[in-house]
């Protein structure tokens, strides 16, 4: 099994953590800046976005679409709560994770440079990533994991979208955005290795991003 991954994006990385939370050997397979564009890739995946998995020549891509084959493919140990109710709140913290924390993200991440910064967008981008990170902190449980007493795809989703939280809002003065629940979730999940390892290969290919943008 192959991961054709980039580790500084947020939809490799959530399945990197469920990789190493289920401990599936995969084999994680760099693409470069722009490698995802090339016709060799379109083959595998025609949308040309990363991740796509490899699954002895079953090519898969979409993050969601791959979690949930790895859950199937992979039942033990479960990422997916049994209760109905509890994975219900599951998909619905995936899904503020996935749209409503990184689309305004993705838009914040554009108006980094100063020089370039639109003001407004840079509002209406606060405004939106506020408004999630209130309803996160509604849903939250505010302990070690998102929901209950271990780790589910949630968490997965979660701690790369809050890692570009922290580390995207101090460059507009932001640097409190979380909430009391989020925060100490945040800091208590990086105690799971698995997530902290994770945190750490963001970190480190953001660093490498942004010694090349200087």
């Amino acid at each position: 099994m192959k991961l054709y991954n980039a580790d500084l994006s947020p939809y490799a990385s959530r399945v990197r953590m469920q990789l190493y939370l289920k401990g599936i050997k995969a084999e994680l397979v760099a693409v470069a800046a722009g490698g995802s564009h090339t016709a060799e890739y379109a083959k595998m995946n025609p949308l040309e976005k990363i991740p796509t998995l490899d699954d002895g020549g079953f090519y898969l891509p979409e993050s969601s679409a791959i979690m949930e084959y790895l859950e199937d493919t992979h039942p033990t140990p479960s990422l997916r709560p049994t209760d109905a109710k509890e994975r219900a709140k599951m998909r619905v913290l995936f899904n503020i994770a996935d749209q409503y924390l990184l689309t305004p993200l993705f838009e914040l991440f554009e108006q980094a440079n100063p020089a370039t910064r639109d003001a407004k967008k840079v509002d209406a981008g606060i405004t939106d990533l506020s408004k999630a990170l209130g309803a996160l902190e509604h849903f939250v449980s505010g302990g070690k994991y998102a929901q209950g007493s271990s780790a589910t795809l949630a968490d997965c989703a979660l701690v790369p979208a809050l890692f570009f939280v922290g580390a995207i809002g101090p460059f507009f003065g932001q640097s409190n955005l979380m909430g009391p629940k989020v925060k100490a979730y945040y800091t208590a999940i990086q105690t799971d290795p698995h997530a902290a390892k994770v945190v750490q290969e963001l970190g480190t290919a953001l660093a490498d991003y942004m010694k090349q943008g200087a």
